[in-house]
């Protein structure tokens, strides 16, 4: 069975893999150059004629969004009433937020500093979804509005507001965000370790040998 997992070690092998190859030469090809001309002869021009990063771009859009539909009506279905629901997904506003914050950023930006945004904005998402996972194993109230979502959301938008704003200064905005939010997530993800060993009586990553009288 192919899980949340297994999803995320795939992606990991991808990114290595793309590490070792040159990318410009495979991203760059049109669709039609990749596939076989029995495939490609059934497709729409306007598809057909597309380079490889923007084909694997929509088909990753399409994805996602089918798996965001499905998730969103699942949840709905387990629950009876209508503010469960709205409670439900009210959940989803920081998640939100941040899947948004990068697209306020100008395009010339984003071309120049992609690889900060992302650590940035994958940072902040591994914060988020730790904290819902375990919020929701320990039976606790999550915030629809996480606190850490909002010094993400205010720089993206003075980085695309502030004319005077140089690129040099939205870069070290961005690479401050960058330290702020991993000392954020290792620092939260101590105390949440520390917290569950103390309250199961265990050690993190060994086992605690039984006490012998």
């Amino acid at each position: 069975q192919i899980g949340v997992t297994e999803v995320n070690y795939g992606l990991g092998l991808v990114t290595i893999f793309m590490g070792f190859i040159d990318r410009e030469e495979l991203w760059l090809q049109e669709l039609k150059d990749v596939v076989p001309y029995a495939v490609s002869s059934c497709l729409p021009p306007w598809l057909v004629n597309l380079e490889l990063r923007y084909v694997s771009t929509v088909g990753w859009t399409c994805m996602v969004s089918v798996l965001i539909v499905l998730s969103f009506l699942r949840v709905c279905n387990h629950l009876d009433t209508d503010r469960a629901r709205f409670g439900a997904a009210c959940n989803l506003l920081s998640p939100l937020i941040v899947g948004i914050c990068p697209f306020l950023l100008p395009v010339n930006y984003i071309q120049d500093n992609t690889r900060f945004i992302s650590v940035a904005t994958g940072l902040l998402f591994s914060s988020i979804t730790k904290k819902q996972i375990v919020y929701s194993m320990a039976k606790m109230t999550f915030a629809s509005i996480q606190l850490d979502v909002l010094p993400f959301f205010f720089v993206c938008l003075w980085i695309r507001c502030d004319e005077r704003l140089t690129e040099q200064g939205a870069f070290l905005a961005i690479k401050a965000l960058c330290l702020w939010h991993a000392f954020r997530l290792c620092h939260w993800a101590g105390i949440a370790i520390n917290q569950i060993c103390k309250k199961l009586d265990i050690w993190c990553l060994r086992i605690k040998h039984k006490k012998t009288d």
